[in-house]
């Protein structure tokens, strides 16, 4: 008796599977992508191997990225270095306390400017090795005080990379042990530091002028035309591969990782004097600056307003990019945001912080290298760009 009952209790269940596969199978199957061309409002089960979605805009991401982004954050970028310039040009003249403060209001502002075109590494900027020669640093002052004492230097050379830029100029504006009265004076009873400031914010001034005329003259018009293709070489491969090397080496890196110790392999020492302004002992508005850049220019967004159009954003969700249960491009977004609210809980000087609070430190550095992945293999991979820097972190 006790067989019978299993015997019909399974015979029930294989009826009940059959029932379902039937019910399953009549079920319509096709694209059910909304953003595929060929969208099935009838279709019941997602078949999105079928779904057709044409080409993206790439000519207007280009245009739009160069036009409303590029083209006015260079030329804010050089506008804010001749106006660095003028102003050390009238402190030259006239030293006082209202001069100095005006000329280290200018270098904050020009050295802001410069993290919004910091990771365009890229055309132009490549071409002039332009980080190179604006914000390495740690800077020589050894190099620094030598030009000085000398009075004969050539800041074009490759030597003097270390000592000029806006981290000289860091040196110099916040010299060590020096109040701003003696600071003054040290500028009044001095020609050749007086010489050498100005010849630093010329050189900061010819090189943003240099860049931003190639991107006006010649480089733009190749960049929003030559658009068929991601291949090594072409506009979208130079994008994705200097965002990724300068967010990778001068940001999470250079700003954070190096002066944690991150990098040291056999002690984590911390090197607190990596930072960047370390004189200033301001450091924290600059990497968020940076990373605001970074985060308007992967999203589309024009420098000077609001408004957002197409972006690396838009070409990730286009080809149906997506991390975990999230598009690709929210998780991007959320991870810069993650980033901001880390710096945010941060106090500068960032080099006393990294000894009095290296946790909240390296939470901050934990997120900037959760960062990484997302740019350097989810982003590439999706967008069909391959990798063309090397790196040796062992990251």
């Amino acid at each position: 008796m006790r067989e019978k009952v299993i015997g019909f209790q399974l015979k029930q269940i294989a009826v009940f599977i059959a029932v379902l596969l039937v019910s399953f199978s009549c079920r319509k199957r096709g694209c059910m992508d909304p953003n595929a061309l060929n969208t099935d409002p009838n279709a019941e089960i997602a078949d999105n191997s079928s779904c057709s979605y044409g080409e993206f805009d790439k000519p207007e991401m280009l245009s739009n990225v160069c036009d409303n982004y590029i083209l006015p954050a260079y030329q804010d970028f050089n506008n804010k270095n001749i106006a660095l310039h003028q102003v050390a040009l009238s402190f030259s003249t006239n030293p006082s306390l209202e001069g100095l403060t005006a000329v280290k209001d200018s270098w904050i502002t020009a050295l802001i400017s410069w993290q919004k075109v910091s990771f365009l590494d890229f055309g132009p900027a490549d071409y002039y090795t332009l980080k190179n020669q604006v914000n390495i640093y740690p800077i020589d002052t050894n190099t620094i005080q030598n030009n000085i004492i000398l009075g004969s230097y050539d800041l074009n050379l490759a030597s003097n990379n270390d000592a000029k830029g806006y981290q000289a100029l860091d040196f110099l504006l916040n010299l060590p042990g020096t109040n701003e009265e003696n600071l003054v004076d040290y500028f009044s009873n001095n020609t050749n530091a007086t010489s050498y400031l100005l010849d630093l914010t010329e050189n900061l001034m010819l090189l943003s002028q240099n860049v931003y005329d190639e991107w006006v003259n010649v480089y733009s018009s190749n960049f929003k035309s030559n658009n068929n293709s991601n291949a090594q070489g072409s506009p979208i491969s130079n994008v994705v591969n200097g965002l990724c090397s300068y967010y990778e080496t001068y940001i999470r890196k250079g700003k954070f990782g190096l002066p944690l110790g991150v990098f040291n392999s056999f002690t984590q020492e911390e090197m607190p004097h990596l930072v960047e302004c370390y004189y200033y002992g301001q450091s924290l508005p600059f990497a968020k600056a940076a990373i605001e850049g970074m985060s308007d220019f992967i999203n589309g967004v024009h420098f000077d307003s609001p408004e957002n159009r197409l972006g690396l954003d838009d070409y990730m969700d286009f080809v149906g990019a997506t991390h975990g249960s999230n598009t690709l491009s929210t998780s991007i977004n959320n991870q810069l945001e993650a980033i901001i609210n880390k710096i945010d809980a941060l106090n500068d000087p960032l080099s006393n912080e990294i000894l009095a609070n290296k946790p909240s430190v390296e939470e901050a550095y934990t997120e900037l290298q959760k960062l990484v992945p997302y740019l350097k293999v989810d982003m590439t991979s999706a967008l069909g760009v391959l990798i063309t820097y090397q790196d040796n972190d062992g990251d």
